[in-house]
């Protein structure tokens, strides 16, 4: 039974109660907690949520139309495991990735002067690894198809790790750095990674007001400078995020 003709089966009696709660709390005013977590939890993050989920089902069809299309999915920055959930429940049906996150476990490093912003302090946006595995794996992801990198950027995306990830290319790069000092060791890493039709995604893309100077859009921008043969093809934007496809080199 659907919703509707199930909230309709039941007795009058109840149904008066129902609606006068949900004409009380409809008449909340805007300041009442009640309304504005109400707003939150069913408008704003949903919205955020399905703008996201967007981006993985644009990249699914792409990959999906170009196929065949093999290799990793690599996320940086994976704090309580909520994009790596959603890229397992979009790719899983089509594609045989691994899943691979990076992420110190511990929370942001120590804040550059460039990195600057009052809603970032080191240690915030914490997720421990055994908790974050535990999440994802309940989720249904199978361990097997899980890898997890744990340290800062600038010392975990080292040679070791490059050993321990030969053999395969990126089909996916999922980056959710925030900071462009952590963005800076992420591109360099990605590079030998990167094989025709590997899409890039920026998550916080409008950070810092957008500013182009700043964040993410500087580390990509210093990156392209530093590869002038690596060629990319914009891909999907939101709100948040802005996507490339890699196209090759030279």
């Amino acid at each position: 039974m659907t919703g509707r003709r199930w909230y309709a089966s039941l007795p009058e009696p109840v149904l008066q109660v129902a609606r006068t709660l949900r004409r009380r709390w409809d008449r909340l005013p805007v300041s009442s907690g009640y309304a504005t977590d109400r707003w939150i939890r069913q408008d704003y993050f949903a919205f955020g949520q399905r703008t996201r989920r967007e981006v993985f089902m644009s990249i699914a069809r792409f990959h999906h139309i170009n196929r065949p299309m093999a290799g990793y999915y690599f996320e940086f920055g994976s704090h309580e495991g909520n994009t790596m959930r959603m890229a397992w429940d979009t790719f899983r049906h089509l594609f045989d990735f691994t899943y691979v996150a990076f992420d110190s476990f511990e929370g942001l490093p120590e804040i550059g002067l460039i990195d600057e912003q009052k809603i970032w302090e080191r240690g915030k946006l914490k997720t421990e690894e055994a908790n974050f595995r535990k999440v994802v794996e309940g989720h249904g992801m199978p361990s097997d198809k899980l890898l997890t990198v744990k340290g800062y950027y600038s010392d975990s995306l080292n040679e070791q790790t490059k050993r321990r990830l030969e053999g395969q290319s990126a089909a996916v790069v999922y980056i959710d750095c925030d900071l462009y000092e952590s963005t800076v060791p992420v591109l360099r890493f990605i590079r030998e990674f990167l094989q025709r039709g590997t899409v890039i995604v920026f998550d916080d893309w409008f950070c810092f007001h957008g500013d182009p100077a700043r964040g993410e859009r500087l580390a990509w921008a210093e990156f392209l400078a530093a590869n002038p043969t690596l060629r990319f093809e914009r891909f999907v934007q939101t709100q948040e995020a802005q996507s490339f496809i890699f196209l090759g080199d030279g």
